[in-house]
């Protein structure tokens, strides 16, 4: 098994082909530090001479007032100068790692399996890219930014800067980092662990949130909005809790930074104080030793603080990389060709399929063609496997036994995008995006015109509800169209497959949401649209399916019987079954 790399050496990754912006980065470091180190050395000087002279007297020191003056000026300005290039370019270069991990994330999560989104809550998975994201900002801002590199670079040059001057109060000033680093080490860890656990329950609060949100008609014809309201209270207080528990860590943290770095302040004053008492340091040089120690425990007071934020976002970058890491079960293999345009014939070659190791097969051993131009049905209780067998010809799952083919192409030797551009599906339920009429209609195909869109709409018995509306094909459906009656967006639906003039057309219980009148008219337009083309047909209603030119009766995950409405009476006893409940109770015949 392969080493887990930590979350921070990943994200430090992307560094890698920026590596010019990260030299000159560092450098921009380098020279605000030496900019800043500079001033107290100068100010050392100036004290010094301003002592010699009120004690031995002479003439006023007038030019070192003055040097040391205009060097301290331009040190400060220098370093601020510096820093603000080095914020910006810092800046620029952090927030397009983030934007690109961002949209990695983001098309991975459009990209991954069927079976990853069943098992997922959307809401739940947008919060953790978002909140990854956003991590991964901090941590390369807290990193690069006034909280870790340029502090320590800072105290490198203060610790070497005392070592030079005096060795004693170098030492004075490292003993006491051991027991901090130490003591930062253990708490940030258990804050991690906190921030974990933090992380999920925060998820969950998202979950619960964007659930509600996507069913809040429904909420409100059960007057459930005081129940959902304290549901997302209770969960948001038990995540809150956990979050405070990490926040007290850090309080703790800092008093110890705080006891520390009080100590080596005071170490630092009484060895200065004492060797300027004995003649061995100038007053100048004391004041030195103090700047420069509180220049180095400056950086360490950050520490106390980048450390535990590291781990804190470092628990959500772990949760954004394992959406990055999740395996994209279909994809196109090395060299996989585009479709030809879909002519002959559609196979299904002893096709097996179960969803994971532990379930049964949802088909098994599969076997049937299709020729092209035919209008197949597909009926069967729940479960049977008929939505199964639509998804592997979308090659939503790859088949665990057997191939599916496309005029003799396998479907896992051509491209997906060149498979799904000749298929269209109108499904049971249509999903909208809160765009406009035309933009729903036209998805997918974004280069139609509008006399094309408004075509497709009148085919589907759409154009004259649209017109009516305030702002006719620029009106906005609402989140997941929710403006629409069920059966506007199902005409909406009807028109963007109308639009994609598809080869195989794939209608999902289509007319199950309208009335008497309009299922009429649109079975009008659904006979035009399926001539000439190869339809797959899924409904429980078999009034809509007995002019299919072939029926496949679904059992179990297999096919029990396929025929015409005729012959499966007479040899299919699930057909015949769910004949007689469709019919037989109200004396109707079709």
């Amino acid at each position: 098994m392969a080493k887990k790399i930590s979350p921070t050496k990943r994200i430090l990754g992307f560094l890698k082909t920026r590596k010019k912006m990260v030299g000159f980065l560092l450098l921009l470091v380098v020279l605000t530090a030496v900019a800043d180190i500079s001033v107290p050395f100068i100010s050392q000087k100036l004290i010094d001479t301003l002592i010699q002279f009120f004690k031995n007297g002479g003439g006023f020191p007038l030019n070192t007032l003055v040097s040391s003056a205009v060097g301290i000026f331009i040190a400060t300005i220098a370093a601020q100068t510096i820093k603000s290039v080095y914020d910006y370019n810092l800046f620029i270069t952090v927030t397009k790692i983030e934007d690109g991990v961002r949209r990695a994330a983001f098309e991975k999560y459009l990209r991954l399996h069927a079976i990853f989104h069943h098992k997922s809550s959307s809401g739940q998975i947008i919060g953790r890219i978002e909140r990854g994201a956003t991590a991964i900002y901090a941590i390369l801002n807290d990193i690069f930014g006034e909280n870790l590199l340029p502090p320590l670079v800072t105290f490198s040059a203060a610790f070497v800067s005392l070592i030079f001057k005096n060795v004693w109060i170098a030492v004075a000033v490292i003993l006491p980092l051991p027991i901090y680093l130490l003591a930062i080490r253990k708490i940030s860890q258990k804050i991690y662990e906190i921030e974990n656990k933090s992380n999920e329950e925060f998820e969950a609060v998202s979950k619960n949130g964007y659930d509600v949100a996507s069913n809040v008609l429904t909420v409100k014809k059960f007057s459930q909005e005081h129940p959902e309201a304290q549901s997302y209270a209770d969960l948001l207080l038990v995540a809150r809790n956990t979050q405070y528990g990490g926040e007290r860590l850090w309080k703790v943290m800092s008093n110890v930074q705080s006891v520390i770095a009080t100590l080596g302040r005071i170490a630092v004053i009484l060895l200065g104080g004492f060797l300027v008492l004995n003649g061995k340091s100038t007053v100048g040089e004391f004041v030195l030793y103090v700047t420069l120690q509180n220049m180095a425990y400056g950086p360490l007071w950050q520490l106390s603080n980048v450390l535990p934020r590291l781990r804190r976002n470092s628990s959500r970058v772990e949760r954004l990389f394992r959406l990055l890491d999740e395996p994209v079960r279909v994809t196109d293999k090395l060299g996989a060709i585009t479709l030809p345009p879909f002519h002959d014939k559609i196979e299904f070659r002893n096709v097996s399929f179960r969803y994971s190791e532990e379930r049964r097969w949802a088909l098994k051993d599969m076997d049937i063609e299709i020729p092209v131009r035919t209008t197949v049905a597909l009926v069967g209780r729940s479960g049977s496997g008929k939505t199964t067998f639509i998804n592997l010809l979308l090659r939503s799952y790859d088949p665990d036994k057997g191939e599916i083919m496309i005029d003799g192409h396998d479907l896992r030797d051509v491209t997906q995008e060149s498979l799904r551009n000749q298929i269209a599906v109108v499904p049971q339920e249509v999903d909208l995006f809160s765009r406009t009429i035309a933009e729903n209609v036209a998805y997918g195909k974004p280069e139609v015109s509008r006399e094309e869109i408004e075509r497709a709409a009148k085919i589907a018995l759409a154009h004259d509800f649209v017109v009516k509306m305030e702002k006719g094909y620029e009106t906005l459906v609402g989140e997941r169209g929710v403006r629409l009656s069920g059966g506007e967006r199902q005409r909406v639906g009807i028109a963007r497959a109308i639009l994609r003039d598809p080869k195989i057309l794939i209608l999902d219980e289509a007319t199950s949401h309208l009335d008497t009148e309009s299922e009429r008219l649109i079975q009008e337009a659904t006979d035009a649209l399926v001539k000439n083309r190869t339809s797959f047909i899924i409904a429980h209603r078999l009034s809509t399916v007995l002019h299919a030119d072939t029926i496949l009766v679904f059992k179990d995950g297999m096919i029990e019987a396929a025929g015409n409405h005729v012959n499966l009476l007479e040899t299919s006893p699930t057909y015949k079954k769910l004949y007689s409940l469709q019919f037989n109770e109200t004396g109707a015949r079709p």
